[in-house]
């Protein structure tokens, strides 16, 4: 919370700078209301509903100073077949509460723009029916303040070099901890999650991101890159050593990652109509590295480097709309191939005894999206997603690793 306040009290400070003109306000709503089931194994859920919406009034001072509030809450009543799938698979729930407030300064003749901000975000998980909202094992609540420098060098096209802090911190999991034997990803607790706060988190992220046209005086296509490195420090999370006892240092992360896509928007006639057309295609990696070691205590195996892993992914997306900009319908489709490779984590067989290999997944995701608009800023929209996940690893006791899942999404969107 001292970050967040810190970082409030500086917007504060840049808005008293603000010389005193009549402020206008420009409000940007957004509500999504969707129903939809998760399936997986045979098995379906529950028809669950879905809400998401936004809340951005941006309060232009003048032609140089904007200052951009937005409130985001999202509840998740049908699960995500992106999820990891352990026992209970079929019930779960989320919701979050986003607050978020950043100033931007931009020069109106020249090329930088510059975006000190703030943030907190509150996340809560039920993972049974009977269990109340605000009593999850693994709720959080997450603080934090950045600042962003801009370069429109050919507008809308820019570099970006961002810096955010942040502060991540689980208020149930000590108390709550004896009552649970399984992670989020449905896993067994191990000895280096057996102490006090050992999954909140100081965080330091670095991010540059560059979009380019091309070719540069006519563009045809639209290239964009990202990468990202974050430095993050466990609060209160030992090492573990090879007997399964606690050391004094503490674990350390360092993910980066890296994405690369090229898009090429184009109008089509077909039939008599026009339509507008997006073809993507992404290509992204991440590593994490990390110094902590993982004790099976029930098979007294200790597994070095049990949380570093990289991940390789890539897909194509098309999207195709038509009518007026302003009341478009549109469909979507999109693949992803992506493979997560641990370094250190062992594979089990079936009865659970270690083998030598290291684990890992391969995952192929379909989405498929509608929309239409039934009134001004009202559009009817539907979504279906579809998930393959196989591994080496083949015990299963608490967690499938070799699994199908799907699910749907069908109702309303309002954009203002």
């Amino acid at each position: 919370m001292a970050s967040t306040s810190l970082g409030l009290g500086v917007l504060l400070l840049v808005a008293a700078a603000i010389p005193g003109e009549a402020a206008e306000i420009i409000p940007m709503y957004q509500l999504s209301l969707m129903g939809g089931q998760y399936f997986f194994s045979g098995a379906k859920s529950s028809l669950n509903g879905n809400v998401q919406g936004n809340v951005a009034p941006a309060v232009k001072f003048s032609e140089r100073w904007t200052l951009l509030p937005v409130y985001s809450v999202n509840f998740q009543g049908t699960k995500p077949v992106t999820d990891p799938v352990g026992s209970g698979t079929l019930f779960q729930q989320s919701m979050d509460h986003r607050l978020s407030v950043a100033g931007l300064y931009s020069d109106p003749g020249g090329r930088w723009k510059f975006k000190p901000s703030a943030s907190y975000k509150a996340q809560f998980l039920k993972e049974t029916r009977d269990e109340g909202w605000g009593d999850g094992l693994f709720d959080y609540h997450k603080a934090g303040v950045g600042f962003e420098v801009e370069d429109v060098y050919k507008d809308p096209f820019s570099v970006r070099i961002g810096y955010d802090f942040y502060y991540i911190r689980f208020p149930h999991f000590q108390s709550l901890e004896s009552k649970s034997g399984l992670d989020p990803n449905g896993n067994p607790l191990g000895r280096e999650t057996a102490g006090a706060n050992v999954l909140d988190t100081l965080n330091n992220q670095f991010t540059i991101a560059a979009t380019r046209p091309f070719p540069y005086d006519n563009p045809k296509v639209s290239l964009q890159a990202t990468y990202s490195v974050n430095y993050q420090r466990f609060a209160d999370q030992k090492l573990v050593d090879l007997s399964g006892q606690y050391q004094s240092s503490l674990r350390q992360d360092t993910l980066q990652s890296l994405a690369v896509s090229a898009a090429h928007p184009r109008p089509v006639s077909w039939g008599g109509m026009d339509f507008r057309l997006s073809n993507r295609f992404g290509v992204g990696a991440s590593y994490n590295g990390s110094n902590q070691n993982n004790y099976d205590a029930s098979r007294a195996q200790f597994i070095s480097d049990a949380y570093s892993y990289a991940t390789f992914w890539a897909g194509p997306s098309w999207s195709l709309a038509w009518g007026p900009e302003k009341a478009q319908s549109w469909t979507s489709l999109g693949f992803t191939f992506s493979r997560t490779q641990y370094l250190g984590r062992l594979v089990q067989d079936r009865t659970g005894q270690y083998l030598s290999e290291k684990q890992k997944t391969d995952r192929y995701h379909l989405s498929l999206g509608y929309g239409y608009p039934v009134a001004p800023n009202f559009s009817l929209r539907a979504q279906a997603n579809f998930l393959w996940a196989e591994s080496n690893m083949k015990y299963e006791a608490t967690y499938r690793y070799t699994y199908s899942t799907a699910n749907y999404l069908v109702g309303f969107s309002y954009d203002y």
